[in-house]
């Protein structure tokens, strides 16, 4: 089976392995009352990083997309991402990817509680900007 042009278990891969490095940058500047705020500034580099990889090897656009919080239980929640782009074929496709259970100890109380409530919080992920793919592009252009 082909996702974006490759097959199923590289796509799958890639997902995981991106998440695993949100999680590693979420882990690293953690504190016991990270807010929807605190969160989003953490997983913006590595979804901009899904972004452009995805633009760059399925010669897709980046259209939209949305990050979620979602209640697993008192003590456990996961990240899942859901981006879209459009192909030069103008349709829509989609790449996503979900976390294992994260300990809610570092989650604010306002958070947690909002999550016990909905469920689920959800925010949009903007287009990154010119400066994070400019950065990128440098990044890359070095290999």
């Amino acid at each position: 089976m082909m996702i974006n042009g490759m097959d199923a278990s590289t796509a799958i891969s890639i997902g995981k392995k991106v998440l695993l490095e949100m999680i590693q940058d979420l882990v690293s500047e953690i504190r016991p009352t990270m807010s929807i705020e605190d969160i989003q500034r953490v997983y913006t580099k590595s979804i901009d990083e899904v972004i452009f990889k995805e633009e760059e090897s399925s010669h897709t656009t980046y259209v939209g997309g949305e990050f979620s919080l979602n209640y697993i239980d008192e003590k456990n929640y996961n990240c899942a991402y859901r981006l879209f782009f459009q192909g030069e074929d103008k349709k829509l496709y989609e790449v996503s990817a979900k976390s294992k259970p994260l300990s809610s100890y570092y989650l604010s109380m306002n958070v947690r509680g909002e999550l016990k409530t909905e469920h689920t919080i959800k925010f949009e992920i903007p287009e990154p900007s010119t400066e994070a793919r400019d950065k990128y592009n440098r990044k890359n252009f070095v290999k």
